[in-house]
């Protein structure tokens, strides 16, 4: 703060102690000392309070920047989102014209089933009867059985 050297220091304290007197020169020391704590914790804290303050500012700027670059980001996807929307509603008009000219009213569609034996522990009762009145193909599998015979417990 202030450029001191030691012989300023020691010319004022020979001054001090010619003007006080040695009984009130300790009292005026300590009242000094304590003022000049004051005086540098106030001029720290103000500095760090203009510190933090700068520093929110500069936060402040980098958080608007990155919202304008979400919303810009937000603006693109919604233009891609409705740009696909628009070729799938174009393509499936294509297709629906497309099967309309090509396909018959009354086609015949054959569905093959694939047979397969699955469990009944996989299945429940319901969907298997379902299965069985629908579709002849499929094979039923006997549930398995297990025996339990005699079961140790050690204690």
């Amino acid at each position: 703060m202030l450029d001191v050297g030691f012989s300023e220091l020691l010319v004022f304290g020979i001054i001090a102690l010619l003007v006080l007197g040695p009984e009130k020169l300790p009292v005026a020391a300590r009242f000094v000392g304590k003022w000049y704590a004051k005086i540098k914790r106030t001029v720290s804290n103000v500095q760090n309070d203009i510190d933090r303050e700068l520093r929110l500012s500069e936060l402040r700027e980098q958080m608007q920047l990155e919202m304008q670059r979400i919303q810009e980001l937000e603006q693109k996807m919604q233009a891609q989102m409705h740009e696909l929307q628009q070729n799938k509603l174009a393509e499936e008009k294509q297709n629906n014209a497309a099967s309309a000219s090509i396909a018959p009213k009354s086609s015949n569609i054959t569905y093959h089933f694939m047979q397969a034996s699955i469990p009944t522990v996989y299945l429940s009762r319901i969907w298997l009867k379902k299965l069985a009145t629908s579709v002849h193909s499929v094979q039923r599998v006997k549930p398995l059985t297990v025996e339990t015979k005699h079961l140790e417990v050690a204690v």
